[in-house]
């Protein structure tokens, strides 16, 4: 018997819209860090076993010096998330090759640059590219939401003749789950060759089901992403604290605070001890109780776990639903003295919201 909870109460019937965003190279920059910070993309930034085999089997022998700087000095780029200046460092390196390109792909894959991605893609010959340049250009259009492309760039990896492993499938599976397509998500995930999946390492296994999980938690279908938790301890596969945020963020669209705390305090008992990520869905979750909420940060505070950006922001949201003006707007005051604030649509929305509350 799985430990998290049924629904507690009939899911409201609710329409969700999923619209395709350009995102600021600034943006891309702060939600990247923020991201890191939280842990939300570590699944998707480790080395797994797969990865790195495929890095030695796929490494060019005797290439030129100059040609491995360059890929280090992207890679470096990437990591400090100074997209802009790694986009002139690139343009400006003559004959880039496969690694160098697969790299400055990932770069754009974290600035969510389409056009930039699609420009070094056609500049790498078909019969090059190899599965790091298929995954990592598939990346690029889930980050962009731009599933119909991601899928081309699959089929012809199909194609190519270039062998495909579990991670081009959590791939396709990651990009139907951030464009809001849970059934097409699900798809990809049954089209994983048993072999395959077996053969993959327990944290590809967990990266699998964490995609296929958020893609309905991002639904608000609570539902259906309990029925893969299930299914994921069913195959033996350890569940991670991003499993734990899937579950909450379905519960997340319909403010179902006690559905909520239910997952969330039975997190130790799978090992876990919630991480920031999961203090702050359990806190959106709780938006609609002002007091709670403030509660909350608390016990982060005493459970020696510092806010992050998206916290506060969560928190903010919480004072205007409540119509709480001079709250609000002590809480923007101090957070924007101590730059905590990520600033983003969310924020100038709230901030359009907080001036429209009474002022005292």
């Amino acid at each position: 018997m799985s430990l998290f909870p049924r629904l507690l109460a009939p899911a409201r019937h609710k329409a969700v819209v999923h619209a395709v965003r350009s995102i600021t190279t600034s943006a891309a920059q702060q939600k990247f860090q923020e991201r890191v910070k939280l842990g939300i993309n570590t699944p998707y930034l480790e080395d797994k076993p797969e990865k790195l085999r495929n890095i030695a089997r796929l490494r060019v022998l005797n290439r030129p010096a100059h040609l491995i700087e360059a890929t280090a000095k992207v890679k470096e780029f990437t990591k400090s998330a100074k997209f802009q200046e790694g986009w002139e460092f690139f343009t400006s390196t003559l004959d880039a090759d496969i690694p160098l390109c697969n790299s400055m792909l990932h770069l754009c894959a974290k600035a969510a640059w389409l056009d930039h991605a699609r420009s070094v893609w056609e500049k790498m010959p078909r019969e090059s590219r190899d599965v790091v340049s298929y995954c990592t250009m598939i990346n690029v259009c889930a980050r962009c939401q731009q599933p119909e492309q991601a899928e081309a760039v699959f089929l012809e990896l199909k194609e190519s003749g270039v062998q495909l492993d579990i991670i081009t499938y959590n791939s396709m599976i990651n990009v139907f789950g951030m464009s809001g397509q849970p059934d097409r998500a699900v798809e990809f995930f049954t089209a994983i060759p048993a072999e395959l999946f077996r053969e993959a390492s327990v944290a590809n296994k967990q990266v699998a089901y964490q995609s296929v999980m958020i893609a309905c938690a991002r639904d608000g279908d609570y539902e259906k992403t309990r029925e893969w938790f299930i299914r994921m301890t069913g195959d033996g596969v350890p569940p991670n604290h991003a499993h734990c945020n899937a579950l909450m963020t379905a519960c997340a669209e319909g403010a179902q605070a006690e559905l909520a705390k239910a997952v969330f305090d039975m997190m130790p008992q799978y090992g876990l001890t919630p991480n920031v990520a999961n203090w702050t869905i359990l806190l959106s979750c709780h938006r609609h109780d002002l007091p709670r909420c403030k509660e909350i940060v608390q016990e982060m505070e005493l459970a020696t776990i510092q806010p992050s950006s998206l916290t506060y922001l969560e928190l903010l949201q919480a004072h205007v639903l409540a119509k709480d003006g001079p709250g609000a707007r002590a809480l923007m005051s101090d957070l924007d003295a101590m730059g905590q604030f990520q600033h983003g649509r969310k924020l100038e929305r709230l901030s359009r919201q907080v001036q429209s509350l009474p002022i005292s």
